[in-house]
Formats: structure tokens, sequence, C-alpha cells
């Protein structure tokens, strides 16, 4: 209520300015229109209809919406708009004048053309009077408060230092701006000097006392972003960014959208760009499930998922606890959505059918599975009982239910496997190509590297070891590996999934791989604070690549309607001798054979070759290996 007054306060102060002006400005032109000898029956008529006059003009302004604006954001587009208001409002009195009341003219012809003309001055000189002082107010640097250095002098960094002059609770006090553009050096902006390029940091930074670097360079590439970030680390100071979501924001933007810097900013990807009809299309409406909906993808997923209305969202998983606070999240913010929380094993076929049978999904991503490499090859039947098994019973209960679509989380060590994990997804999509061709359920993978952050991972796993004060377990110095964000990753699976016909294996851009080596020196870099953290080589462990690859080499890679989504196309696999081959499999896993488990592999997957690095694996301590992924 006592903000609503407010605004009643200020707009009527506005209207109370434009009536003033109007009423001057047109008895300025009376005045001049007579040289300043106006007959005295003619002011008497003017005065008598000024209140109507000044009304008119007033109501135009109301109309055209110009007194929702704020006088100290004054610009050319409000200046316009009290042009276009101002042009109407004397038409109307120019006809009125024409059409005068009893034959007497109130108003002569060239007052009401002369005194619209001073009254569109009059109001405009009011408001850049007003925007002039207040920037004049914000260019007066503040005292005290944290110095900051800003890489970028563009419109990103504009707006940054327009909001530290304007919120000087935020405690920041711009100091200078860097740019490798040569353009913009020795410009000013917003009263902050342009004084060098990014080489001149570490110099500025010693010079000027700089407390915090922020980086507002939200369309930079990310290898520009690492090595700005590279000669920041240098100086000790602290460094934020204002991240690259913010060439998509539409509004007024500023310190909100800065943070600390994430290791996602140094991979600089572009953002992703989603066809919201055509996802919306097999979303909206329909009764989706997500497995796995208390891991990183799953849970991811279901985020996603929600703004895009389906009518009812399942998530599924054995993990109780995350279900727990999925909800609790996801209740938050959500009025219009039926969530339902899950809790079953999809190993379980018994439980799968009769939760397909109650709730009949009509799209299902399928996140749940075994991915911990090193783990998954010491216990193998494990790995086959979830991967296997376990996405065997969800895809037959989808097609026993007719289900519209089923998505199958893959990954990139599903091509030429190395090890357990890997053959098992790569079963996982050979079995969901062979069942697209036997009934209503369009089936589909989408194959990806790892994603930054997501449960047991390198990344979280780097954070600890730095934060214990090391040192870094990383396996070898030549490994590499495909990275993404996990916001990114999903956002391309819901892509996708609009997409299929159905049988299709789908690969997501995943960019240039990287090292391990180089993601554990820049993770140091961010999270050490200058401090000395050590990194040691266990060598590859069992089942690891030096490598991962996303297509097979007698895969074809074609190209869909999305830049960053290819498909390849393979042959399904033999009816009968993969089902028998199948059923061994499962039936080795459960009964616990070892052998037969990776036996029964490599005759479903012939590329399956066991990667030998036992020999060469020196076990880190316990809660320090490095890669899990």
């Amino acid at each position: 209520m006592k903000r609503i007054d407010e605004l009643y306060r200020k707009s009527a102060l506005k209207i109370a300015g434009d009536a003033i002006s109007i009423y001057f400005a047109f008895l300025l032109a009376l005045f001049v229109r007579f040289e300043f000898q106006v007959p005295w029956e003619q002011l008497r008529r003017f005065l008598a209809v000024s209140p109507a006059v000044t009304g008119i003009l007033v109501l135009c302004n109301a109309l055209f919406g110009i007194y929702r604006g704020k006088w100290k954001y004054a610009s050319f587009d409000e200046a316009m708009h009290i042009a276009l208001s101002t042009l109407v409002g004397s038409a109307l009195l120019f006809i009125i004048a024409i059409f005068a009341y009893n034959g007497r003219q109130y108003v002569p012809l060239s007052v009401a053309i002369m005194g619209g003309v001073l009254s569109l001055f009059a109001m405009a000189a009011v408001r850049l009077q007003y925007r002039f002082f207040e920037e004049m107010r914000l260019k007066k640097p503040p005292e005290g408060g944290k110095r900051v250095l800003l890489v970028g002098a563009g419109e990103a960094g504009e707006i940054i230092v327009r909001d530290m002059l304007r919120h000087r609770e935020y405690g920041y006090n711009p100091v200078a701006f860097v740019d490798d553009d040569p353009r913009k050096r020795n410009l000013v902006v917003m009263g902050v000097p342009v004084l060098g390029s990014r080489e001149d940091i570490p110099r500025l930074v010693e010079g000027l006392e700089v407390d915090d670097i922020f980086i507002t360079l939200p369309g930079a590439r990310g290898q520009d972003i690492r090595e700005i970030v590279g000669i920041c680390e240098r100086t000790g100071a602290g460094i934020k960014i204002l991240p690259g979501i913010f060439r998509s924001m539409s509004g007024e933007v500023g310190l909100s959208a800065v943070r600390e810097i994430k290791l996602e900013d140094l991979l600089g990807r572009e953002p992703v760009e989603t066809d919201i009809s055509s996802i919306s299309s097999y979303i909206t409406g329909k009764v989706v499930l997500v497995t796995g909906a208390a891991g990183s993808i799953g849970s991811e997923l279901c985020r996603q998922l929600l703004p895009l209305g389906p009518s009812k969202l399942l998530m599924l998983d054995i993990n109780e606890s995350g279900l727990f606070d999925l909800e609790m999240e996801l209740s938050h913010n959500n009025s219009h959505v039926e969530l339902e929380m899950l809790v079953a094993d999809i190993r379980d076929a018994e439980r799968i059918n009769a939760i397909f049978k109650r709730y009949a999904p009509q799209v299902i991503f399928h996140s749940a599975a075994n991915k911990h490499v090193p783990i998954m090859e010491a216990h193998p039947s494990e790995a086959v009982k979830t991967n296997v098994q376990g996405t065997r019973n969800l895809a037959v209960a989808s097609l026993l239910q007719e289900s519209e679509l089923f998505v199958l989380i893959s990954t990139d060590k599903a091509v030429r496997p190395a090890n357990v994990m890997g053959a098992t997804k790569r079963i996982s999509e050979m079995m969901v190509k062979r069942l697209s061709q036997n009934g209503h359920t369009r089936f589909c993978a989408v194959r990806f590297g790892n994603v930054l952050g997501s449960r047991g991972s390198v990344v979280p796993t780097f954070q600890k070891q730095i934060e214990m004060g090391g040192p870094v377990w990383v396996t070898h110095p030549e490994a590499t590996r495909y990275f993404m964000t996990i916001e990114e990753a999903v956002q391309l699976v819901i892509q996708a999934g609009a997409f299929t016909q159905g049988g299709e294996v789908f690969i997501l851009d995943m960019g240039e791989p990287m090292k391990i080596l180089d993601l554990a020196e820049k993770m140091i870099g961010l999270l050490a604070r200058g401090k000395k953290v050590d990194i040691q080589f266990t060598g590859l462990r069992p089942g690891e690549k030096l490598h991962e690859e996303l297509v097979h080499p007698v895969e074809q890679s074609q190209p869909t309607p999305h830049s960053k989504i290819s498909m390849v196309l393979t042959n399904a696999p033999s009816e009968n001798s993969f089902d028998e081959t199948l059923e061994k499999l499962i039936l080795a896993a459960i009964k616990e054979r070892e052998e037969e488990i990776r036996y029964w592999l490599k005759k479903l997957v012939p590329s399956y070759k066991p990667a030998d690095n036992g020999s060469k694996f020196v076990k880190a301590p316990l809660g320090k290996e490095a890669e899990a992924m």
C-alpha cells in the first residue's frame, strides 16, 4: 500500500510539473503573438480557458503513457512520446480554435500552434534538467568501498558502473576500465577512464590499489576469458564476472547479474537456442516420467520440463531423500503442474509395470544408471542389472502402455567401450533401436560426454581435493574428456526429443575435448586463492581410456534442424540372436558370474575391448580419486 501511495505521489508531481510548464508556455505564446501588448479582453478570454487548454495536453500525455516512466531515465524515446502527445493536443486545440465558441476566438490559431511547440520544449527541458543533475550526482565518485577495475568498456561495463554509482549501498567504487579495443583507449565512460588493455591489469591493480576485478565481457570466447582470468589471478584481487546469459536478458541488468567466476565461464560455450514451440508440442499437457530424478541430470530435466507445462511430472528414483529435496525445490514456485514422487528400483519389473499401469506416462526421459567407471568395473553385475535390465524393464513397459516417446540418456563411453559401464550403455542404445520397430512408442538415445558438476564427476572431486589443500589426483597428463554444463546438456536432450522419428542416436555438440590436467590447473587457479596445491598423477584406472569418442568410426553423423545436435543411424541388431544373448547376459549378472558377464558383453558389443590399466594404476588415498566419469 505504501508503494502504491508513493507511485501516486510521484505521478501527481509529474502531472503538476507538466501543467505548470504548459500553462506558462501558452501564456508566453499569447504575449509573443501580441508583441507583449495583449488586449485585456483577449487575456481575459485566455485565462478563462487556460485550465481546459492545460487539461487537454496533460490528458494526451497520460494517454501516451508519459507518466509511467522515471525522469532520471528520460531518453530519446520518451522525448518522441512527448512530441507525439503534444502534436495531438495542439491539433485538438487548433480545431477548437477554428470552431470558436459564439464566434469568439478564446485561443488564437497562432497561439495554439506556438503554445504547443513551447510546451514541448518546456516539458522536455524539465526532464532533461532532472536527468542532468542525476547524471552529475552519479559521476561523483563514491567515498570508500571496494575499488573495482572493470575489464570491458562496452555496454555491459557501462551498465555495471551505472549500477555501482546509483546504488552506493553495494559498496563498490569503479576506478578504471581496461579494454583491448584501441578505439576505446583514453575514453571516459560514466566518469571512469579507460586506462589500457588486459596486459595492463597487473600494473593498474597495483597502482590503483584495486580490490576486485569485474569481467564485463558477456560475448567473449572461452579462450579470451581463460587468458584474462589467468592474468587476473596473478594480481591477488578478487575476480567476478558478468556471465554470457546477459546477452539474452531484457530489461535493466546490473550488479545483481555479476557473480563469482565458475568453471563453465572458462569453457566459453555459446548459449543454447531452443525451439520452444517444437518441444512444447510434445511436452505440454502430457504425463512425463523422469527416471533417476534425484540425480544431477534427472533433477535438471525436471527443472527444465516444469515450465513447459506437462499435465503431470512423475519423478522416479530409489533415493527417497533426494526426491524429497527435489520436491521441496520444485514445489516452491510451481502452482500449475501436478508433481508425483515415485520411490522405485528400475530393476524391479513388477514395480515398474505397476507404475506404468497406474500413471500411463506418455513421455519418458530415462536417466537412471550406474555411471561410475572404476566402481562398475569392480561390480559388473550391478552395471548390467541397472543399465541393461532396468532399461529393458522401462522400455518394455513403455511399449505395453503405448507411451509416445522414450528418450534414453547415453554416454560417449558407449563408443568402442573400454569398460563395463560403457558396454552396458551401448547395449541400451541397441535395445531401444530394436524396440523402436515393435510398436507405437518412438525410442531414441542421446549420447554426450561429461557434464560439469554432475554427481561423482571430476569437478566436485577436484573441488574437494583443493579445499583439503591437495594434492589433486589426475590420472594421466594427456587424458582428455568432453565437457558441457548440465543446463546445456539437458536443454539439448529435450530439444532432441522433438526430432525423433524412432531409432535414432542423437549426438550433442560437446565442442573440443579438454585436457584433465588443464581442468585441474584452472580449478586450482579459481579455488586455491593463491595457495600452492600440488598435482599428482595416478595412471589410468581400470576401464579408463586416454581419449573418449562421440561417434564410432563406422557410424555416419547426419545433421538435424539444430546446429548443436547431430544423429547417427545404425542397423538394428538381429532380433533372435540379440534377445537370446541379452537374456544370457542378464542371467549371468543375476548369478554374479563376472567372467561370463564380460563374455556376453563382448558377444553383444564386438567393439568392447576392456582396457588393461591395472598395472599402471596407483591408487589415490581414500576419498581423493580425481576422475569418476
